[in-house]
């Protein structure tokens, strides 16, 4: 079962997101930072990462980034999650249908 840790400041978008991806057959790991993630990562390596702003992801994680907000924070989270080695986006809001397929795009 691959392994998805989802990096989200806000409960309620991180809980939706874990419920989504463990609906679909994911394991789910669940970090509020970047320093939370990294502890988190050392007990379970993620095969992915969904982060929508983070300075620092898991050493040799796949990224997906999903930035939120105005569009000029949206274009400032995915600038540095492009640095900081994301290859995939997929801006907030988006649908479950499209999340999932972000996923399964990144994991492939």
């Amino acid at each position: 079962m691959k392994c998805i840790m989802v990096i989200e400041t806000e409960a309620r978008a991180r809980q939706a997101l874990k419920s989504i991806l463990e609906s679909a057959g994911y394991e789910v790991v669940v970090a509020v930072d970047g320093g939370d993630a990294q502890s988190r990562h050392t007990l379970r390596p993620a095969d992915l990462v969904i982060a929508d702003g983070i300075d620092e992801p898991p050493a040799g994680a796949r990224i997906l980034a999903v930035p939120g907000g105005t569009d000029q924070r949206r274009a400032m989270l995915s600038e540095r999650l492009r640095l900081s080695g994301a290859n995939t986006f997929l801006p907030k809001p988006f649908r479950r249908d499209d999340l999932l397929n972000a996923v399964r795009a990144s994991l492939a």
